[in-house]
């Protein structure tokens, strides 16, 4: 069996394949796995990272405004789907989890019929994942809200790399393993693979005043981020590895809320502040919706006034640990879909079957 992933752009598309990889690689160990994506997206560290065979084609985004690059576009796609479907009829299956990487490969495995499975981690389903369904891929959602969008499709809990699949580690040891005081809470801020300048600029000035915090911050500032200066209370990073030690010794976090980062911390069950990036479809706001409607987490909507708002709720949270203990609890009542850690089985099992 060949299987082919069609995943790249940023973490959130390519950690699920690379979850969805090993678990495969688990069941069916005599499978031959590689990997579809850019030269330029983080996929090209990520998968030779991991020992799978990256393939390439042209990193070419949907055009979301009208400009002369977007009138070459069509002409560029076409080369790029040539490409794809060079790479796509040597494989048994293909399989995608969204972006534009995903929409290449999946058409052009449904011009040269290969059998095509996708993922929808997010509650508002992007245009690639749509389509990719609509013509013929056996297709699985992470939120009942994209059920309801995607007939037909089927809830499966988001892939999540081994690591976070197994028991959490014990906090303090957690606490030790980033350098941070183990006699203070700590604070979690990511802001996803590719950073988050809003978020990166508001911590930077927050421990750039010179006050001793009464709390440590662990802050993943985003691959080609100049990190700031450490300091006993403040560890910056620009990419988190291990992510199970980080969510692990975390008594809140800050966070994006796009759906690889909401899914792994409603896995690890840790109290949020999302701060949702209004682009796309809106998906990420509507990600955040049910842990926020159970009380799990906080949303806050960026504005002029997001500094001052977000470190009331800091403040607020860090000085209230029976209010953290409540939001950890909530998360048990988030559908099994969201909090699941067996979705890179469930998809791996999902994939030996259409092979056949």
């Amino acid at each position: 069996m060949k299987v082919l992933f069609a995943a790249g752009g940023s973490a959130g598309h390519v950690d699920p394949a690379l979850a969805t990889a090993d678990a495969l690689n688990e069941l069916s160990p005599g499978v031959t796995i590689a990997f579809m994506g850019t030269k330029e997206g983080i996929e090209s560290r990520l998968v030779p990272s991991e020992n799978y065979p990256l393939m390439t084609i042209e990193k070419l985004p949907f055009p979301r405004q009208i400009s002369f690059s977007a009138l070459l576009w069509p002409f560029r796609a076409l080369a790029n789907l040539r490409r794809a479907r060079r790479i796509v009829r040597e494989f048994d299956v293909v399989v995608g989890f969204g972006g534009y990487v995903s929409a290449f490969g999946m058409f052009a495995a449904f011009l040269q019929h290969v059998p095509r499975i996708v993922h929808e981690a997010n509650a508002l389903p992007g245009m690639a994942n749509r389509l990719s369904a609509r013509l013929g891929a056996v297709a699985a959602v992470s939120y009942p809200r994209a059920q309801q969008i995607m007939r037909g499709a089927h809830l499966m809990a988001l892939p999540l790399r081994k690591n976070l699949q197994t028991t959490p580690m014990d906090r303090s040891a957690a606490k030790e393993f980033f350098g941070a005081p183990a006699d203070l809470p700590t604070v979690l801020v990511i802001g996803g693979s590719l950073g988050a300048r809003k978020l990166n600029t508001i911590v930077s000035h927050l421990v750039s005043q010179g006050r001793e915090l009464p709390y440590a911050i662990i802050h993943s500032l985003g691959h080609g981020a100049e990190l700031p200066q450490p300091s006993a209370r403040y560890r910056p990073l620009s990419y988190i590895d291990r992510m199970d030690v980080a969510l692990a010794a975390a008594d809140l976090v800050i966070s994006r809320a796009g759906a690889g980062a909401v899914a792994q911390i409603s896995r690890f069950e840790v109290p949020a502040i999302f701060i949702p990036l209004w682009h796309g479809n809106g998906e990420q706001g509507a990600n955040a919706a049910p842990a926020v409607a159970l009380g799990a987490a906080i949303l806050l909507n960026e504005g002029q006034d997001l500094e001052d708002r977000l470190l009331m709720e800091m403040s607020r949270l860090m000085g209230d640990t029976t209010e953290l203990s409540k939001m950890r609890s909530a998360y048990v009542g988030l559908p099994e879909s969201l909090r699941s850690s067996l979705g890179a089985t469930e998809m791996a099992t999902q994939i030996i079957a259409q092979a056949r």
